[in-house]
């Protein structure tokens, strides 16, 4: 216990930043909530971290449980002590069970305060941007709906369940990245990924998400009237109803239902800016650093999300390009952000 505080305080300056972007988030965010008298959604949050804890609890025993069984299958005559053995050496080499704290930490408290505010949005601005930013896609598109030219391609039974099954594996890719992350043998790479999602999450999904307060094709015409996206909406169903497998519109009547009752485990609607298509991005910008085969697999998911997020009614087109724009900017800062940290703590893990 004692030599894991050590590395604890030890490595704690190699995360100031990434704990100056979180305690700034929640007290900005909580100071606004405050000031305008709005009533934080805890409920939404509190989901998001069972969620975590529990996904983190089970991949920790299935790691223990693939090591206990690989012993066994190679002869060790006494597994269990040999599974201490290893434990100590991933844990406690180059201070890997601190850096994993304070990286897990960090995403949970990030996953609270996002939950919390993303699903407090529509009740500190209503939503009021969406007519704008359909305006503003038909003027990027020459007076065309995007969805209308991705629909080109895809707007069909085997390209909308392709798009929606992308579109799912986001939130399982979001998940493992919370847990592969934390233990990733490039500090560095780890340090860079931590400071673009916070920045991200915290500009991006919350103070832009509340400036911009939109709700998104598919709810657009609940709110407004506005028919323009049915021609879509109704052709997702058709696809619902041949295949089953359109689970967008399953999520989003029940974020709907959560908005217009206000009650829900999950709520919060947003959609300017595209919080899918900018992680996506982070994601991309992660594996090009990894290269290889990586780098092309990045890149292509990011590019299946931002056109499913059109295709599937979630974003305006504005939306994913805002949302790139800011990935992408998010990652050149945290370079130099990660660089000056590291060059003034604790030395950097040895690539994995």
């Amino acid at each position: 216990m004692r030599a894991f505080l050590s590395a604890m305080g030890r490595t704690t300056a190699d995360y100031r930043f990434a704990y100056l972007i979180l305690v700034s988030h929640t007290a900005i965010m909580s100071g606004l909530i405050w000031y305008l008298g709005a009533e934080p959604h805890y409920r939404t949050a509190t989901v998001y971290l069972q969620w975590s804890l529990i996904t983190i609890a089970n991949m920790t025993l299935f790691y223990m449980l693939w090591l206990v069984l690989r012993m066994l299958v190679q002869g060790y005559e006494h597994p269990t002590k040999a599974l201490k053995q290893r434990m100590g050496q991933v844990l406690l080499a180059n201070d890997r069970l601190a850096h994993a704290t304070h990286s897990t930490c960090i995403f949970v408290a990030l996953l609270v305060v996002f939950g919390s505010v993303k699903s407090t949005i529509p009740f500190i601005i209503p939503f009021s941007w969406d007519e704008t930013l359909i305006r503003l896609d038909r003027a990027l598109f020459v007076g065309i709906d995007p969805y209308k030219v991705t629909g080109l391609v895809f707007g069909n039974t085997y390209g909308i369940v392709g798009l929606n099954f992308a579109y799912n594996l986001w939130l399982v890719i979001v998940i493992a990245s919370m847990i592969w992350a934390p233990w990733m043998g490039n500090h560095t790479l780890r340090l860079r990924y931590i400071l673009t999602a916070l920045l991200t999450w915290f500009v991006g999904g919350n103070i832009l998400a509340i400036y911009f307060s939109s709700a998104g094709p598919c709810f657009v015409g609940l709110l407004t009237g506005d028919n323009a996206f049915e021609p879509l909406m109704s052709l997702l169903r058709e696809v619902d109803d041949e295949t089953g497998m359109v689970w967008a519109l399953i999520a989003q009547d029940m974020l709907w239902d959560a908005y217009s009752l206000n009650d829900g485990a999950i709520s919060g609607i947003s959609a300017m800016p595209s919080m899918h298509v900018a992680v996506s991005v982070i994601f991309a910008c992660v594996a090009w650093q990894i290269g290889g085969i990586w780098r092309w697999l990045g890149a292509a998911f990011s590019g299946c999300i931002f056109i499913g997020s059109i295709q599937l009614g979630w974003h305006y087109a504005s939306d994913g390009l805002v949302g790139a724009t800011l990935a992408l900017l998010f990652w050149k800062i945290s370079a130099y952000l990660a660089s000056w940290s590291l060059d003034r703590s604790s030395p950097a893990l040895e690539p994995a």
